[in-house]
Formats: structure tokens, sequence, C-alpha cells
């Protein structure tokens, strides 16, 4: 009986001696506050008002050819007309497309460096402190976790005290 029950015993705190270590970080909190992320925000908002202004010019030259077309209506065909119209359209909306693929390439381009050396150190975290999981919060479906293992604010310091190269 004694044996059975030092073998249970002994089994119970090899478990518990091996339990995991787990931690999380919330990249999006990283991305928000960081230095880094700060500074594409704002460099992105500067590009993003760039691209209203030029877009409500083109707006206003849009409609100025729209006015004349329609001032022209009774010098020009039904169909030509509409062609104009349709192609005025197809040219607008052209534009704002492209101004939207700009803007996705724009932050793409300058979140990738941030959260590549965001991954890299958790990476390095992960294995300085011996961590068996690092689960980012938006993907990793956490519903629940203590605060003692959030990494979000020590890997904002890293982060805020490492150089980000430029993509």
């Amino acid at each position: 009986m004694f044996a059975v029950l030092t073998v249970v015993v002994f089994a119970g705190t090899s478990l518990a001696a091996s339990s995991p270590k787990i931690g999380y970080f919330d990249l999006q909190t990283i991305l928000d506050q960081s230095k880094a992320g700060l500074d594409a925000k704002e460099e992105f908002k500067r590009e993003r008002d760039r691209l209203k202004t030029e877009m409500d010019e083109k707006g206003k030259q849009f409609r100025g050819t729209k006015e004349d077309l329609e001032k022209k209506k009774t010098a020009m065909d039904d169909s030509a007309r509409n062609r104009k119209m349709a192609e005025l359209q197809a040219e607008a909306e052209k534009y704002a497309m492209e101004s939207q693929n700009k803007m996705s390439k724009l932050s793409n381009d300058l979140m990738a460096p941030i959260v590549d050396k965001t991954l890299e150190i958790v990476r390095r975290m992960g294995k300085d402190d011996k961590y068996d999981y690092i689960i980012e919060v938006g993907k990793g479906g956490i519903v629940w976790a203590t605060e003692k293992d959030d990494l979000t604010k020590k890997i904002l310091q890293e982060l805020d005290r490492s150089p980000i190269p430029k993509k």
C-alpha cells in the first residue's frame, strides 16, 4: 500500500513540476502603443491626408467634366454622352481603387517590420525566459488568462529599445 501511495505522490509531483510555462501578448496593443507603431500610424495618417486632398481635387475635376457633359447634352447624342459618362465613372472608380490599394500597401509596408521585430523579440523571450508557449491574444483565442503571464508591456519596452529596420 505504501509503495503504491509513494508512486502516486511522486507521479503527482513530477507532473506538477513539468507543467508548461505559458505567456501571451497583444500584438495590436504593441502596434498601438510602441514608438515605432505610433510613428508608422503618423506616417500613414500623413499619406492618407495627402491622398484625400488629391482625391478631393480629382472629384472636382470629375464633377466639372460631368457638368460639361450635361451642358453639352443637346449637342451630343445620347449614346455618345452615355459612353463618356460611363468612361468618366470608370475612371473615377479606377482612381479610387488605386488609392485604396496604395493605402493598403503602405499600411503593410509600415507595419511589417514592426511585426517582424516583435516576433523576433517574442521568440528570444520564449527561449531566454524558458516559456513553453507564447500566444498572441488576437489570434490565439484566449478567453481568460491571468495578467501575470501577459508579456505585452515587456515586449513593448523591448521593442521601444530596438531599432526597426525599414523595408
